[in-house]
């Protein structure tokens, strides 16, 4: 009986013993259940805490090198070109020959223009012995005038003196009237007289019309003269038309067997005034450039740093700005394509958190935070909703008014899910992947 006893005390602790192992798994079971039920209605937030930061602004664009100064080869028009040395994109030292003009024909060209210098310089002369010629006989009818004035005065003087004795020797009344008519045609006919003379003085006086024909002259003989000068030049020079600066040829203007022109016949690139970036940025990035600021400039072999800003100025189709950047010698290639990055600074803010923690409701700003509050399951982690007020963003982050966070503040920066303030949520500082 004893061992049949012990035999049922033993089953029933077997008995109890599994019993509690099935409640044990069980509760396991729905513990397992509960946990990932939560996962799947929890959200799963990135937090972060406000930093101290300046917030920065970067305007990249692509453009070329190109040159920033351009020189035009000049020589004397109408001289024949016998060879081109050069040809364009070819690079020349300061002084190398580009070309050789024709001797013959600069011979005959300087003496075709002194040709013209003499027959202006010898019309010149003619006009120079006409006014000479006239002057003369102005003075000569002038001096005649006033000789003809001088005895006709006298004349006139005599005639009316001797009329005057005779009215007063007449004895008759009759005589005396006739007298005086005499004497009245006479001083009229006397003053007629005078003032032809005085008119013809006037005349001989007068000075010949103006006549700057000399003066032009000579405007052409100087200008002329300067003409042979620089082809003198050019003929001690062997008729060789020399790089004036060391530089690339842009252009070839002439070709052998042409004459040559007033526009030049090369041009070519100033290796002293360098070359420069030229790109374009819209305009509201052209806020956060400004002419000195330093840029980067980077090719597919180099990079340039800390290149000033050297102009910025509206395109044409007003969307665009141009802008320019002047480089230091030896870097960059004419015609090179490169990228720009233009990088600026704001001022430094105690209270920056991420772009994408901002929340936009009825044009006011919020961000969510992760707060620790006691619940019926226990210290829970919630999302609370707290009104911000941004002073500045750029692309990245925003700074905030400070007074609202501190720097112990669990900011929500992104989620698996949307969430409301008041929702419960599982926060981690790693990024959600």
């Amino acid at each position: 009986m004893k061992q049949i006893r012990k035999i049922m005390e033993k089953g029933k602790h077997s008995f109890w013993l599994k019993g509690f192992i099935w409640l044990f798994c069980i509760m396991f079971l729905f513990t397992v259940i509960s946990k990932v039920t939560d996962s799947f209605s929890v959200a799963k937030v990135t937090v972060t805490s406000p930093s101290a930061r300046k917030l920065q602004y970067t305007v990249t664009a692509e453009g070329q090198i190109e040159k920033n100064r351009e020189l035009s080869v000049l020589t004397q028009p109408e001289l024949l070109v016998k060879s081109v040395l050069v040809s364009e994109g070819q690079r020349v030292e300061k002084g190398d020959v580009l070309a050789k003009l024709d001797l013959d024909q600069l011979g005959e060209r300087i003496q075709s223009i002194n040709g013209e210098k003499k027959a202006l310089e010898l019309q010149n002369q003619a006009i120079e012995t006409n006014r000479n010629r006239a002057e003369q006989r102005r003075r000569k009818a002038l001096s005649q005038a006033k000789e003809d004035y001088s005895r006709l005065r006298k004349e006139n003087k005599a005639a009316l003196a001797n009329a005057r004795k005779s009215l007063s020797k007449a004895k008759k009344k009759q005589d005396v009237a006739e007298q005086k008519k005499a004497l009245e045609e006479l001083q009229a006919a006397a003053a007629k007289e005078e003032k032809e003379a005085k008119r013809a003085i006037e005349e001989a006086r007068a000075e010949p019309e103006a006549d700057n024909s000399v003066e032009v002259n000579n405007i052409s003989i100087r200008s002329l003269q300067g003409q042979v000068d620089k082809l003198l030049e050019i003929k001690r020079q062997k008729g060789q038309i020399l790089a004036p600066e060391t530089g690339v040829i842009t252009g070839v203007l002439v070709n052998v067997g042409q004459r040559t022109q007033d526009s030049g016949v090369f041009t070519m690139t100033d290796d002293s005034a360098g070359l420069k970036f030229a790109g374009q940025i819209s305009v509201p990035d052209a806020k956060y450039v400004s002419v000195g600021d330093g840029i980067v400039l980077e090719s597919a072999d180099q990079k340039q740093e800390d290149i000033s800003v050297t102009s910025l100025e509206m395109d044409a189709s007003k969307e665009f700005m141009n802008i320019t950047a002047l480089l230091p010698a030896g870097t960059f290639s004419l015609g090179e394509t490169v990228t720009m990055t233009a990088t600026q600074e704001s001022e430094n803010y105690p209270c920056t958190v991420p772009v994408t923690s901002l929340r936009q409701e009825s044009g006011r700003s919020f961000i969510l935070m992760v707060q620790s509050e006691d619940t019926v399951l226990g210290e829970q982690e919630v999302a609370r909703q707290v009104e911000v007020t941004v002073l500045e963003k750029n692309d990245s982050y925003a700074a905030l008014k400070t007074g609202t966070l501190d720097e112990e503040s669990q900011v929500i920066t992104e989620s698996d899910k949307f969430v409301q303030t008041g929702e419960r949520v599982r926060s981690s500082t790693t990024p959600l992947s």
